[in-house]
């Protein structure tokens, strides 16, 4: 029977291999499309069997998204982390510019390059989007119980919790869209000033002028 070491070897040698698969994968996303790429081009990129890939992921699609569990799981913790009296959606915005952050500065074994593959594929590959949307969906549930439980409501009966988690999904559809606009700005700090926006209200006055303001200040529109 193996020793508590060598089976502590095994298990690392697993994760190394997991993320060498990870990595390999992004690289030619990144490079030749994830359309283009095939599960024998990573298996040859890290030297292993098509066999060893499935062994450790379904599809592509759970390549990319093979974060998002651990991810999920500190969205969590950083939720409940909020202090009692915070209203929730300032709670929810907290939270969620934390988890990007840690994106950002490498949590997940993200590096700029791989979390603008992500960010790309996300949004714009029909696959990525619709096993992204299945697994949000599986997860909303337990956000939206602890949002309800915060605001001291039945999340059944009371909408409320429901539409704070929609906007949070609206919020990095947003900062998404800007950010493609501008790479140059953080999208933790886009996320942030967009969940700012919505806290202080969407119901915004119009102008009699004609011109029009969007987010950050930067005019899209003004007529003459």
């Amino acid at each position: 029977m193996p020793g508590k070491e060598e089976v502590g070897r095994r298990e690392r040698k697993k994760l190394q291999l997991r993320e060498a698969l990870i990595t390999a994968a992004y690289e030619l996303f990144a490079v030749q499309g994830f359309d283009e790429t095939r599960v024998e081009d990573i298996t040859e990129k890290v030297d292993v069997s098509t066999r060893t890939f499935f062994r450790y992921f379904a599809s592509k699609e759970d390549v990319v998204l093979d974060y998002q569990e651990a991810e999920h799981q500190d969205f969590m913790a950083a939720l409940s982390r909020r202090p009692p009296h915070e209203p929730a959606l300032t709670a929810l915005r907290h939270a969620a510019v934390e988890v990007v952050r840690g994106c950002e500065n490498g949590s997940y074994g993200f590096n700029a390059d791989r979390f603008m593959t992500l960010q790309e594929l996300l949004r714009s590959h029909p696959l990525v989007r619709a096993k992204n949307l299945q697994n949000c969906v599986s997860r909303r549930d337990s956000v939206v119980a602890l949002i309800a439980r915060r605001m001291g409501t039945d999340p059944v009966q009371d909408i409320r919790p429901n539409v704070l988690v929609w906007a949070l999904d609206y919020a990095h559809i947003a900062a998404h869209d800007l950010w493609k606009r501008d790479a140059s700005a953080a999208y933790s700090d886009l996320l942030d000033e967009i969940f700012r926006i919505i806290e202080q209200g969407l119901n915004f006055p119009v102008c009699d002028d004609g011109r029009h303001e969007v987010l950050l200040g930067q005019p899209l529109l003004v007529g003459e």
